[in-house]
């Protein structure tokens, strides 16, 4: 069983063997994934006022106030006359245009965007799943990140867009549903990395079954970075890019090799029960011919 302190340390260290090389992949791996470079700005509000400014705003509202309500009501009529006897006919025809227009170039902006998530970035996000799985074995190679294009590339396209329809379609059912089918499809991408050919159903259960019992374990993981993005607010987002990035992508790479590490043990041992019920069988069968044997040479 892994535990969160195991995971992160292992994380640190692996950052050391090659950390320019795994800031990139964490660049890269953040802006496919959400849509833009990991790591947020600072707001800064600045409001200076003494006693004289908040006493002129008072006194200002206070005589805006106190108006005739009648005169007020009167200007506003007036207003909305002249604005509504300047539209023309060629100013309605000009609105509705920008309208629809900007309607249109919404629409093709946001089919653009599914199209690059769909045929570009979601591969990039397989490819960069295998850069740091096999970083994590200690061989770096920037090109693996292109490997979701050159290894069954519509498989994984195919793959990779279903999870995220039913991961939307999960969440129009409340938000909580929509998040705990988001960490059980989580290993989906990993899978693909190790094994592009895998179907479509395979992928799914496999996922479904690396993440049973874990989810709770894995959200306290992505938990447990919030306050390192908390602190990279304060960098601009520097720390973020730095630091936080392929520090987070390498707790959960080790997260998923420490999976399937306990997933090869389980199966081992249920292949070594398995063995045990077939030796069973195996010795009853036995009895069971060298009892015919016998009762067909006693002629029975």
């Amino acid at each position: 069983m892994w535990s969160r302190v195991e995971l992160k340390t292992q994380a640190k260290n692996l950052l050391k063997l090659n950390y320019w090389l795994f800031v990139l992949g964490g660049i890269i791996l953040s802006f496919v994934t959400t849509g833009h470079i990991s790591g947020s700005g600072g707001l800064k509000l600045n409001y200076n006022a003494n006693s004289n400014n908040i006493s002129d705003i008072s006194n200002s509202i206070g005589d805006a106030f106190s108006s005739d309500q009648k005169d007020i009501t009167y200007d506003f009529k007036d207003s909305i006359n002249e604005i509504t006897g300047s539209i023309t006919p060629s100013i309605v025809k000009t609105i509705t245009a920008v309208v629809i227009g900007s309607i249109v170039i919404a629409l093709v902006a946001a089919l653009i965007g599914i199209a690059l998530s769909v045929f570009v970035f979601n591969p990039i996000q397989v490819g960069t799943k295998r850069f740091f799985s096999r970083s994590y074995e200690a061989r770096c190679d920037m090109g693996e990140i292109s490997y979701g294009f050159k290894s069954n590339y519509l498989n994984i396209v195919k793959i990779m867009f279903f999870r995220s329809l039913f991961t939307v379609l999960w969440g129009l059912l409340f938000i909580i549903p929509g998040i705990i089918k988001a960490y059980e499809y989580s290993m989906i991408p990993y899978l693909l990395s190790e094994n592009p050919d895998m179907d479509m159903q395979q992928a799914f259960d496999e996922s479904r079954r690396m993440t049973y019992g874990q989810k709770w374990q894995i959200f306290v993981l992505d938990l447990s970075f919030i306050g390192w993005n908390i602190l990279s607010s304060f960098t601009l987002g520097l720390l973020g890019i730095f630091f936080v990035s392929p520090y987070m992508y390498f707790g959960r790479q080790n997260f998923t090799a420490d999976s399937e590490g306990t997933m090869i043990i389980s199966i081992k041992k249920n292949l070594k029960k398995l063995q045990k019920t077939v030796d069973i069988v195996k010795g009853v069968c036995y009895y069971l011919i060298v009892a015919c044997e016998r009762a067909l040479n006693t002629g029975v």
